[in-house]
Order: C-alpha cells, then structure tokens, then sequence
C-alpha cells in the first residue's frame, strides 16, 4: 500500500489540513520534519487512527469535539488501484468510502495485508 494522501480534516489542532505524497512517483521514503509542537507527533497518531480506529479517549479531540474527529487518505493498493477513504470517530461503522458508502474494516485490512497495529508501531 502507497499512502498519496492523508487528510486531518478534524483532528488534534488540524482542520482540513492535508499531506499530498501524491507527486513522487519512484517509491521512496518521506521524512517529515518541522520545529517542536509542529504537528509531526499528531500526524502520527492520526495515521495510526485512520488505519486502525480513534482511539475511546483520544487526546486528539481538543480543537474540535470528540464526535466531530474525522481523517482520510487516499492510497495505491498493491494491485495499483485507488482507495480513497475517510474515518470518523464512533464505536462501529466508521470507515466510509469518499462517495459517503460504509467500507468495511475487512476492506482496509485486506489492503493492508494483515499489518496489526501492534506491528504497524513497532517499525
């Protein structure tokens, strides 16, 4: 899976604030960088939370209310097709496709090839 954008549309103190990696098309590694309390840590944790569900007591809900947490991301499955989805906060049913239709979590695991979030937060 090639992750070309990730989207934190309400998320920690982002509001519709996207990273593009759409333009780079070698694989490749990207490194963000920027001063302290920049937003690299959130941004982390908003990867981690649209791939694998916001956390119940995220500590990402100060900018905006706990029900109003949204990310997305479009990325390139290894087959070469394009997903573009987004995830809200809740309890079930919270992946949707980008046309609004519910994506089931199996959708997204079978893209990531089994990858668990344990694994996923080693690396």
């Amino acid at each position: 899976m090639k992750l070309r954008s990730l989207s934190l549309s309400a998320f920690g103190p982002f509001t519709d604030h996207v990273l593009d990696f759409s333009g780079v098309a070698a694989p490749g590694l990207h490194v963000i960088h920027g001063p302290n309390e920049a937003g690299k840590s959130t941004a982390l944790r908003a990867l981690v939370a649209l791939l694998f569900g916001i956390e119940p007591r995220t500590r990402d809900a100060h900018a905006h209310a706990m029900q109003e947490l949204a990310l997305g991301a479009t990325v390139e499955t290894r087959e070469g097709e394009t997903l573009a989805f987004v995830r809200r906060k809740g309890l079930r049913n919270t992946l949707a496709r980008a046309d609004g239709s519910q994506l089931p979590e199996a959708t997204l695991q079978a893209v990531l090839g089994g990858l668990s979030q344990d694994l996923f937060e080693s690396g």
